[in-house]
Order: C-alpha cells, then sequence, then structure tokens
C-alpha cells in the first residue's frame, strides 16, 4: 500500500497535468451535464488507448470480485474510466465549495457518531482512505465540520500537478504535507494530532523501504501497509478512522469506519488487516469507483 500515484508506469491520459488543469480551472464553466458527457466520452478513449491501465484495472477488479464473470468485469473496468473522468470534473466544481453547498452535496453519511467518538478522545484523528470515490472532498467534508485537517501526500512526479493538488486544497485551509519533503515532515504530523488535528492519508499503494511496511494481504494477494500511521497512533493515542467518500448519483455520502485504537506496536499486524478488510468491503460494494490504473 502507497501513499501516491507517483511510480505508476505510463501515467494515463486521465492522470496528467492538462487534464487536471482542465478539470480544475476550466470545467466548473460549463453546464455539469455538458462537463459529464465529456468527461465519460475523454474516458472512453482513454480506455481504447491506454491498453496497460485498462488491463490493470481488469486485473484488479478480478481480485475484488473473483465470482465475477469476464463481460460483468469488462463493464465494471469501463465504468471505472468513465467514473473517475467524473470524478475530475466534480475536483473542479467542488474547489469553491461552502459550508450549505457541502451540506446539499454530501447526505446520507455513514459513521459520523465515529468522528464524535474520535473527536471526544481528544488526542487528534488519523484518517485512513483508498483511491476510491471522491477522496479530496473527504478532507473538505472534515475541515467542513471545523476541525484543521493535514493532508499527508508523496510528490507526484509531476510538479505542476503537485501545485495544483496543493492550491485545491488551500482554498479549503486544508495543510499539504509531502512525504518525505523536509526531516521535520513527521515532527509536523505528530504536533498537528497533540494539538487535536486530523491527519488525512492514502494507503492503499506503498513503495517504500520493506522495513516500513507490515506484510498484509489485500483480496488475497500479498500487500504492504505503511507502518507510519500505526506508529503516530500508538505514540499520540490518535483514533484511526478508515473512510471513503462515495458517489451516489449527482450526490455523495461518507462511510466512516469504526475507530481503530492502536496501544501495542505488537497488534499492527492485525490493525493493519482490521483496517484493510474495511477498504475491502467499500471496494466491492463500489468496484468502479476504486481508482487504481496500476496492478495492486
Amino acid at each position: 500500500m502507497e501513499n501516491s500515484q507517483s511510480n505508476a508506469p505510463g501515467r494515463h491520459v486521465l492522470g496528467r497535468p492538462s487534464v487536471y488543469r482542465l478539470g480544475t480551472r476550466f470545467i466548473g464553466y460549463l453546464p455539469r451535464p455538458l462537463a459529464y458527457w465529456g468527461a465519460r466520452r475523454i474516458a472512453d478513449a482513454s480506455y481504447l488507448l491506454c491498453a496497460r491501465a485498462r488491463d490493470n484495472v481488469k486485473r484488479n477488479l478480478r481480485r475484488a470480485l473473483p465470482e465475477a464473470d469476464a463481460k460483468t468485469i469488462d463493464r465494471l473496468a469501463i465504468a471505472t474510466f468513465r467514473n473517475y473522468s467524473v470524478y475530475l470534473v466534480d475536483y473542479g466544481v467542488f474547489k469553491g465549495l461552502d459550508a450549505a453547498s457541502l451540506a446539499r452535496v454530501l447526505k446520507n453519511n455513514e459513521g459520523d457518531e465515529n468522528i464524535d467518538w474520535a473527536r471526544s478522545h481528544g488526542r487528534g484523528i488519523i484518517v485512513l482512505t483508498v483511491h476510491i470515490g471522491n477522496w479530496e472532498l473527504g478532507a473538505i467534508y472534515f475541515g467542513k465540520r471545523g476541525m484543521r485537517i493535514n493532508v499527508v501526500a508523496a510528490a507526484e512526479g509531476v510538479p505542476e500537478i503537485d501545485e495544483l493538488k496543493r492550491e485545491y486544497r488551500l482554498r479549503h485551509n486544508i495543510n499539504t504535507v509531502i512525504l518525505g519533503g523536509s526531516p521535520f515532515s513527521t515532527i509536523e504530523l505528530l504536533g498537528a494530532l497533540g494539538r487535536g488535528e486530523v491527519v488525512a492519508m492514502l494507503v492503499d499503494r506503498y513503495n517504500g523501504e520493506p522495513g516500513g511496511a507490515i506484510a498484509s494481504t489485500l483480496f488475497g494477494r500479498p500487500c504492504s501497509f505503511p507502518k507510519g500511521p500505526l506508529l503516530m497512533a500508538r505514540m499520540t493515542g490518535a483514533a484511526i478512522l478508515p473512510a471513503a467518500v462515495i458517489k451516489e448519483g449527482r450526490t455523495y455520502r461518507s462511510i466512516i469506519g469504526k475507530p481503530v485504537i492502536v496501544e501495542d506496536e505488537d497488534a499492527f499486524p492485525e490493525r493493519a488487516a482490521e483496517i484493510i478488510r474495511s477498504f475491502e468491503r467499500a471496494i466491492r460494494q463500489y468496484p468502479d469507483q476504486w481508482y487504481n490504473f496500476v496492478e495492486v
């Protein structure tokens, strides 16, 4: 499991700077139905032209849904490309969301009581998610609830995308901490948790040093879960919340899992497996919103 797509081989067209520019700066000026239509047509072209990304998506889907036949996998794969394009449209449209607008976009939230418990715990919150649904909207959601958010990110490898994402988050008072960008980044995160803030990160593709990860499994296949969030939880007493923000029709809903408390380093493998199982349930329920264009 990893924090970004920085090492994804052969960056597909939907992950290029020009597409991010379109999604964040210009798409909001178009009528939403037209923007969605155009985004889906770009996705169709990407699906046809980007064979490696297409094959990776299908392999991931087969692991998540071993009972699915080939026709179902094909249908879900192209839907994944289309939904990701729609996500980019929403990424641009939502950059100016205020609290009232967010309430109209995010409905039927599941697990808000888990956020309330974690806040009352008083030791900060570590929100973990994967590349499913609209993870950037998740950070905005916490921010609109009056919590200070620190998003942990690895460099994309494309400075223009890094800057676009940083500017986008800054509009919502979300602080971006580049992992490895400074020897003090870990100290910054621990300080944030000590102040009762939220630290959020993606954890579904880890490619760092073997010693920095816990060996686990994702859909029966070996994977590496980063130790970082588990270590921070043990050191600070912060609660870990597995989370996802899923698109349903024209709105989204958040799914906040039960708090995970890490008291002992010997329990790291068990806690990692617990968190991964929560993500597996979400992915199986919404497989065409699992945006992994690399094999995991």
